[in-house]
């Protein structure tokens, strides 16, 4: 088939270079001029796994194009992806300016029947308005959901082995361009989910927004930890030994972030007050997560005795590990707190430390090698789980921290929990993680 794709972002190129992987010849386009110009270049916007070596070769091959106008030639194109962003709005609402935007650049564009294929996470009813937007089209267009579920640093794995591919759409025809759309993926099982386009849409919310809620439950269950003595792993482990609730998703940490979990639930939350529905559960998961934010910036600076005129060093600056993508990332928040109490901050991470030095600016120093950024810093948080830094020589972090001016050992905070206590206390250095208590240093094996 020939496909157009609207949107060189995250979503837009994973799926536009999946989509010619199995066969497609697609068109990516963007109205970023700098963004096509480095995609033709060759070079990737953006750090994803697997993602560059997959864009060359279709490239090479000729399936994969990148423009900022469309081609007369694809004006008879079998579908049109909508795959740009939905940010919120100061209501948490999300902003759907984009999308219809490229709803009336494919009612120009279309010069035979197509179908409209909405992959952006859009609020409940957004379907239909493309549809009404699209009557203008001098051809007949069909408008489907078809959310993503792409994770970042795993998102081309996602789509060449999705769990479910969700098709929200009307007519036999729409669902059977899809079914062949998508074939490729099905040859091990069937992982089709056809429903009608609103269902569709609401999938995408309620599945990010109930795994936001269990990351929430689980560090506001960290921080009764810390109040009473408990001990997270071991709740961890005795609550998702219950076959009903499972083991994914139990983590106790600094708390979500990306460019889809807080999103996603502010705008579900929206979604309910506009419909008069308040979606409680979400607005307690939203509160939880912003807590726990303010939780970690207040453990760093307990365990420093104050953060004024301190260096603090952070590992690990983007939201999760495998991107390079600091949106709302943990990082960032924690950054913004020490540096507003008087801190200074070093940072290191292996993909993010530019889009984190462009941030924040003179800011903050972020270093090239990881060690490098422990010079002169009273403190060390980890904040994101790479592998690098799952086994880290605690002897050289002793070495390179400074003491506190009474002589007491420089202090990790583990805000992922990953590293053993006993090791970091026997190489000299104090160890304090996400609601594990100072007094329980076992030489238990890591939550992770």
């Amino acid at each position: 088939m020939r496909l157009v794709v609207f949107g060189a972002g995250y979503v837009g190129l994973v799926t536009g270079t999946g989509m010619s992987d199995l066969g497609h010849e697609v068109l990516l386009f963007d109205i970023d001029p700098a963004k096509i110009a480095m995609l033709q270049d060759g070079r990737i916007p953006i750090y994803e796994p697997g993602l560059a070596d997959l864009v060359h070769r279709n490239q090479r091959n000729g399936r994969l194009s990148f423009a900022t106008s469309i081609p007369e030639s694809f004006g008879d194109a079998d579908a049109y992806f909508i795959a740009v962003g939905t940010p919120p709005g100061p209501d948490g609402a999300a902003d759907l300016s984009a999308v219809m935007a490229v709803a009336d650049t494919i009612a120009k564009t279309a010069k035979a029947g197509a179908v409209v294929v909405v992959k952006s996470t859009v609020p409940v009813g957004t379907c239909d308005a493309v549809q009404a937007r699209l009557a203008k089209a001098a051809v007949p267009l069909e408008v489907v959901s078809n959310p993503e579920f792409l994770k970042e640093g795993d998102a081309v794995s996602d789509f060449f082995k999705p769990e479910r591919v969700v098709i929200g759409a009307r007519s036999d025809e729409a669902r059977q361009l899809l079914r062949e759309l998508y074939a490729p993926l099905q040859l091990s099982g069937e992982r089709l989910v056809v429903t009608d386009p609103r269902s569709s849409e609401l999938i995408k919310y309620a599945s990010n927004t109930m795994l936001a809620i269990r990351i929430s439950f689980m560090n506001e269950l960290s921080r009764l930890c810390h109040t009473t003595g408990a001990d997270i792993h071991s709740v961890r482990l005795g609550v998702g030994a219950d076959s009903r609730i499972g083991k994914k998703f139990l983590y106790a940490g600094p708390g979500y972030g990306g460019s889809c979990f807080p999103k996603d639930v502010q705008a579900l939350m929206a979604l309910g007050r506009e419909h008069g529905v308040p979606m409680r559960v979400a607005e307690a998961a939203h509160a939880a997560n912003e807590e726990q934010a303010v939780f970690l910036a207040q453990l760093v600076e307990k365990s420093l005795g104050g953060v004024t005129g301190k260096q603090v060093t952070l590992w690990g600056l983007a939201f999760k590990p495998e991107t390079d993508d600091i949106r709302e990332s943990p990082a960032v928040k924690l950054a913004n707190v020490l540096l507003a109490r008087g801190a200074r901050v070093v940072g290191h991470d292996p993909e993010a430390g530019p889009n984190f030095a462009k941030h924040f600016g003179d800011a903050v120093k972020v270093t090239e090698r990881d060690y490098d950024a422990l010079d002169g810093s009273s403190a060390l948080v980890l904040l994101t789980e790479w592998r690098s830094y799952r086994a880290p020589n605690f002897a050289e972090i002793r070495r390179r921290l400074q003491a506190a001016a009474d002589g007491s050992p420089p202090v990790l905070v583990d805000a992922r929990n990953i590293w053993r206590p006993n090791e970091v206390v026997r190489a000299g250095l104090r160890y304090q993680g996400i609601g594990v208590s100072l007094n329980r240093v076992a030489d238990r094996p890591s939550q992770r």
